[in-house]
């Protein structure tokens, strides 16, 4: 076996930055308003249905994945991108305190698949990609800052500063904020 290393290229300087909320009904959520990727949920609902480890739920798992780099592939365009800011959420599932039903549900979710294609995906398309904290991300007001967690009313997000919006896609303008205007803030892994 050969191993080999090449060095990597120069990121790109010019272009705009985004921020991706990554979510279970809606698989990306960008800082400009776009949803990528509605239909998974129907995906997780399928696999949980059924029974772990035989050969319906193996084929299940490969159709989620396979849906996963199609939708990122075809709606992920990286031209005009030098930067993508996401959550770092590594212990999202681990201890969850949801009820066993949506538990189950939730153990379908694929974020790791869905960052892993993203980063790949910048690597090769020479894009800074960020990793941030995500506290407070979707509880804060991206047009005052406020943080109250009654503000989030399920898909809805509701300050009392009059804004208004879808939550995922504020919480994608608090990531973009984060990860684009505060270096002290975010952990970078250069590519």
């Amino acid at each position: 076996s050969f191993t080999f290393d090449k060095e990597a290229e120069a990121l790109k300087q010019e272009g705009k930055s985004i921020g991706l909320d990554c979510g279970y009904k809606k698989l990306l959520v960008s800082s400009e308003g776009r949803v990528i990727g509605r239909e998974l949920e129907q995906l997780y609902n399928k696999i949980s249905k059924k029974k772990q480890g035989s050969k319906a739920f193996k084929r299940a798992l490969i159709e989620r994945n396979n849906k996963i780099n199609e939708v990122i592939n075809k709606e992920v365009d990286l031209s005009d991108i030098k930067q993508i800011v996401v959550e770092d959420l590594k212990h999202v599932k681990h201890k969850s305190k949801f009820r066993k039903q949506f538990n189950n549900k939730l153990q379908r979710w694929s974020y790791r698949k869905t960052i892993g294609k993203l980063e790949r995906l910048c690597e090769e398309n020479r894009v800074l990609f960020t990793k941030i904290n995500p506290s407070y991300t979707s509880q804060q007001c991206s047009g005052c800052g406020t943080i109250d967690k009654a503000n989030r009313k399920g898909e809805l997000y509701q300050c009392s500063c009059g804004n208004v919006m879808d939550a995922d896609y504020n919480a994608s303008i608090n990531i973009l904020h984060r990860g684009a205007y505060s270096p002290s803030i975010q952990s970078e892994v250069r590519l």
